[in-house]
C-alpha cells in the first residue's frame, strides 16, 4: 500500500498557542471571576471593574483612532488590565475616582512614556498603587498582634473572631475532606479554612475567590497559557521564608502561617495575572528565576505574612523598576558569550585552514 501524502494549503503548526489566543484565555478566566461577584451581589466591586475596564479601553479607542494600523486585539488587553485594575480596588474606593485614575496612567503612559509593548512597568499595579496614596483610609486593613500572628492557626482566629465569615456548608465539608482526604495523612483542618479559601469576603475582590484563583492557575500552566517558571519559584521562595524564616524575627516555636499568606493579600491573583505581565520581566530562564527569587523576598518584606491591602502591587512595582537591570545583565553576558563563542569558532577555522 503506497504511502498517501496530504498537500494542505495550511502545512504549519504551531507548538503553542498564539499571544491573541491567550489574551483571550485570560480574558476568560477574569470573566469568572466578575461572574463570581455577581452572583454575590457584589455591585459595589463590579461598578469599580466596569469603570476602571471602561477607562482603559477608551484610552484603546483614542489610540486605535490615532494609528495607522488598527488591531482590534488591543481592545482584549485593554479589558484585562481594565479588569485587573477594577479587582484589586476595594468595593469603598469612588469609582469615578477610580476611572480618573485608571484613565490618567494609561493615558500618560501610553501616549507621553510608550506604548503596551515598550511598557516596562505594570500599568494595573502602578493604578492601583495611585489610588492606594490618594485614598489609602478606604483599604482594608487587619490589625494583627505579634500574639495573634505568632499564635498556633492565626488564620483559625481571624475566622473565630468573625473577620472572615464562614459559609453555611462549611462544616459539612470539612467533616467530608477530614474523612476523605485529610485521615490519609493522619491530619485534619477545623471549621472555617473552606470558607476563607473559598470566600474572603475582603472588599478587595482580588482577594476573595482563592479557590477559583488557584484551579485557573492549573489549568493556565497546563496548557501554557501563562508560564509557570517565575510563579512557580515566587511562590515557592515567598513560602520557604513565611514558614521558616518569619518566625525566627520574633523568636516564635511555631511555623508561619502559609494560608493566612496565601489567602488575605491578593498574592494568589497577582502571582497569576500581574507578576509577568508581557514586557516587564526578563528574557532568560537564569534572568526569570533571579526576577522570581528577587519577588519572593520582596513579598516577603513588603507584604508580610499576609493581611496587606496593597503590598502585592507595591512588590510588582519595585520588580518593574528592578527587571531592566537584570536585562541588562542579562545583554551584556549574552554578548560575552556570543563574542567567545565566535572567538572560538575563529580559532578553529584557522587552524583548519592552516593544516
Amino acid at each position: 500500500m503506497k504511502n498517501k501524502i496530504e498537500i494542505t494549503s495550511r502545512p504549519y503548526k504551531y507548538l503553542s498557542f498564539s499571544v491573541k489566543t491567550n489574551s483571550i484565555v485570560i480574558l476568560s478566566f477574569l470573566t469568572l471571576q466578575v461572574l463570581l461577584l455577581f452572583f454575590t451581589r457584589s455591585w459595589a466591586n463590579l461598578i469599580l471593574i466596569f469603570s476602571t475596564t471602561f477607562a482603559t479601553c477608551a484610552v484603546e479607542l483614542i489610540e486605535f483612532f490615532n494609528r495607522d494600523k488598527k488591531n482590534c486585539y488591543n481592545f482584549i488587553t485593554a479589558a484585562i488590565q481594565g479588569i485587573l485594575t477594577g479587582l484589586f480596588l476595594p468595593s469603598t474606593f469612588p469609582f469615578y475616582a477610580a476611572f480618573f485614575a485608571t484613565f490618567f496612567v494609561f493615558f500618560s503612559c501610553r501616549f507621553f512614556i510608550a506604548g503596551y509593548a515598550d511598557n516596562w512597568i505594570n500599568l494595573p499595579a502602578l493604578t492601583v498603587a495611585l489610588c492606594w496614596i490618594l485614598g489609602e483610609t478606604l483599604f482594608p486593613s487587619f490589625e494583627l498582634s505579634s500574639e495573634i500572628l505568632f499564635s498556633k492557626n492565626p488564620s483559625l482566629f481571624l475566622i473565630q473572631n468573625g473577620t472572615f465569615p464562614m459559609i453555611d456548608a462549611d462544616p459539612k465539608i470539612t467533616s467530608f475532606l477530614n474523612k476523605t482526604v485529610f485521615s490519609l495523612f493522619g491530619v485534619s483542618i477545623p471549621d472555617g479554612y473552606v470558607s476563607l479559601f473559598w470566600d474572603t469576603h475582603s472588599t478587595i475582590a482580588a482577594f476573595r475567590f482563592n479557590f477559583i484563583t488557584l484551579i485557573s492557575s492549573l489549568i493556565l500552566f497546563s496548557f501554557d497559557v501563562i508560564k509557570i517558571l517565575i510563579p512557580g519559584i515566587f511562590v515557592l521562595t515567598y513560602a520557604i521564608l513565611i514558614y521558616f524564616i518569619l518566625p525566627l524575627f520574633y523568636a516564635s516555636p511555631t511555623h508561619g502561617d502559609l494560608f493566612l499568606a496565601f489567602c488575605t493579600s491578593g498574592f494568589l491573583m497577582a502571582c497569576l495575572f500581574l507578576l509577568q505581565m508581557a514586557g516587564t520581566t526578563p528574557m532568560t530562564n537564569l534572568g526569570k528565576s533571579l526576577y522570581a527569587v528577587i519577588a519572593g523576598i520582596c513579598a516577603f518584606l513588603i507584604v508580610g505574612a499576609g493581611t496587606s491591602p496593597s503590598g502585592i502591587v507595591f512588590t510588582i512595582l519595585f520588580m518593574n523598576a528592578l527587571s531592566p537591570l537584570i536585562q541588562y545583565a542579562e545583554y551584556f553576558f549574552e554578548i560575552k558569550r556570543v563574542k567567545k563563542q565566535l572567538q572560538e569558532n575563529s580559532a578553529q577555522l584557522k587552524d583548519g585552514n592552516n593544516a
